[in-house]
């Protein structure tokens, strides 16, 4: 990597002006005599208290956060107070800042801070013992240094430290940009006795640096997959510093998480630009990444917004008696809305919308009864559905042209082949490579069709909704690989898939992490049980003002299933 000015010297001049008011620059102290604190680096509170205010009304996680992500340039100290007040709801016994050496100080890989800090809130303690612990198990690749006194990747963040966890001690450790995934695995293996189960993990990281901000975006998009995806060997292989200022801090705290069983949702995703009334050339990339256990939710933040993508989804047959007991409708609301927490969802239509249903009607002829489905599409509160399979022409031209109608009379915009599906900042846009039930066509999508995809912005998420595949199967033949590369050539972030109507259990990742694949979300509602092999799950899509998309995908329970699970002695569906 060409050496570089440090990061807050390059910073766009807004940010850089605020900087400079706020530190003490770059002059280097020596460490305070034993037993005091590295003195602060910022005298004026006012920057702290108004971020603190900002953020005060985001919720803090119901359950203990084992880590978060949070930037250090004061320019976004708001993102910052994000990621403390969401992890505010428990006490951590101690707290891990894992940060760059900004100014290439370091003679080995690590540095670790054995003194504490004072900023300008009162003191922040160290964690004395645990630091000589970790400096003894890192051996040579470690040193106590002197560094602290002017990091700013430490000092940003410890005022939020005192607010929000007073004397919690911290064990502060810079990470050398020369350091490789060698040093970061041990840094692991080090840190992982003391970033048990009530410690919480800071890692102090920007992202993309130096890039116009639509090269950036695109940097951030990959990152926001490989973080999705949860595999710390695959983060190993970005770039430093396109997509982030300390590659040794996201991987060990990826890591770490890893070890624990925890999963990431990322909240907020901003960029320097917005900050700044003129285009220029260098920008810096800012994210706040939560890190807890499965199924807790976050919500998003500071303008993001979210949607959820739901697969196969059918009204009739087995499904009207099934869903007619209150109690077992009820359950499955409560199922789905848990999750979604009543946010826009985008669903598979599968068949057609009636009003009242033809007698005797062959068994993979699909058609609902539209005071069945309607109904429950507002209740789940469905703001999109796609009608881009195999099962829209059930009853002919006529037939899709009465279920069109019965949507846009409740409100419901329903979409065809290349139709686009608008939520905020994302465009999902609805495809088949699977037509007519009745009369079986495939390999529909073209490289014209998939066109539908482009966009002349880029500054909008595009995500594909795609019916594709084989029944049962999970995963992509070369077809449906053939698809994911033109998709992914075309600029989409995100592949939701139907057809299946079993999910996938993990989201693939194509093209270094542009592409994000949901592969199958199998079943929403659909007459289809368990013991047939049958299931769902939802994608929670997190939409983030500057157009890029956090993807996590939300493992449901059958829904068929729980609606008949007091309803003994009713046969299987088919």
């Amino acid at each position: 990597m060409p050496a570089r000015p440090p990061e807050c010297w390059t910073f766009p001049r807004a940010a850089f002006a605020l900087l400079l008011t706020l530190t003490a620059g770059p002059a280097w102290a020596v460490c305070p005599p034993d037993g005091q604190n590295f003195p602060t680096l910022y005298q004026d509170h006012a920057l702290f208290d108004e971020a603190i205010r900002r953020a005060d009304s985001y919720p803090p996680s119901p359950s203990p956060l084992s880590g978060i992500a949070v930037p250090h340039h004061l320019l976004v100290a708001h993102l910052t107070a994000l990621g403390f007040r969401a992890a505010s709801g428990a006490r951590p016994e101690r707290i891990v800042i894992l940060s760059p050496d900004h100014f290439r100080r370091l003679g080995r890989p690590f540095a670790v801070a054995l003194q504490g800090f004072d900023t300008v809130f009162g003191p922040v303690p160290a964690d004395r013992a645990g630091g000589e612990a970790l400096l003894g198990a890192l051996g040579d690749r470690a040193e106590a240094s002197c560094l602290f006194g002017a990091e700013h990747g430490v000092h940003s963040l410890l005022p939020f430290v005192r607010e929000t966890f007073p004397d919690v001690p911290v064990i502060a450790v810079g990470i050398a940009l020369r350091s490789g995934e060698a040093d970061w695995t041990a840094l692991a293996d080090a840190l992982e006795p003391l970033a048990g189960e009530n410690a919480l993990v800071v890692q102090s990281t920007d992202f993309s640096h130096f890039l116009p901000q639509a090269q950036a975006r695109a940097r951030d998009q990959e990152v926001l997959n490989l973080l999705a995806a949860g595999s710390p060997a695959d983060l190993a292989d970005l770039h430093q510093p396109d997509h982030v200022d300390s590659l040794g801090a996201l991987f060990v705290q990826a890591l770490l998480q890893a070890r624990r069983g925890a999963e990431a949702i990322v909240v907020a995703n901003e960029n320097s630009q917005t900050y700044e009334e003129d285009l220029v050339a260098e920008t810096t990339s800012y994210m706040v990444a939560l890190w807890g256990f499965p199924g807790r939710n976050a919500p998003p933040a500071f303008g993001a917004e979210r949607v959820y993508v739901a697969g196969d989804t059918f009204f009739g047959r087995a499904m009207p008696e099934a869903l007619a007991d209150e109690l077992s409708a009820e359950r499955v609301a409560n199922a789905v809305l848990g999750v979604t927490e009543g946010a826009p969802l985008a669903v598979n239509l599968e068949g057609v919308i009636l009003p009242e249903l033809p007698p005797s009607l062959p068994h993979l002829t699909l058609a609902m009864p539209a005071d069945v489905a309607i109904p429950w599409l507002k209740r789940l509160n469905v703001r999109g559905v796609s009608l881009a399979n195999n099962h829209a022409l059930d009853l002919g031209p006529a037939g899709l042209a009465e279920t069109r109608a019965a949507l846009a009379a409740s409100g419901i915009p329903a979409v065809g082949q290349g139709e686009v599906l608008s939520f905020g900042k994302l465009d999902l846009v609805a495809l088949t490579d699977l037509d007519t039930n009745a009369d079986p066509q495939t390999e529909l999508l073209t490289p014209s069709v998939l066109d539908a995809l482009l966009r002349e912005g880029a500054d909008r998420a595009v995500a594909g909704f795609v019916h594709w595949g084989r029944e049962w199967v999970t995963e992509p033949s070369a077809r449906e690989e053939w698809l994911i590369a033109e998709m992914e050539r075309r600029g989409v972030a995100v592949v939701a898939g139907a057809h299946p109507h079993r999910a996938a259990e993990d989201l693939l990742l194509r093209a270094g992490g542009r592409t994000a694949v949901a592969y199958s979300l199998g079943n929403f509602l659909f007459d289809q049980t368990t013991t047939r092999g049958a299931s769902g799950a939802l994608l929670e899509l997190t939409v983030f003002p500057q157009g890029t998309v956090f993807s996590r995908l939300r493992p449901l329970p059958n829904l068929f299933d729980l609606a008949r699970a007091r309803r003994a002695g009713v046969p299987e569906a088919d």
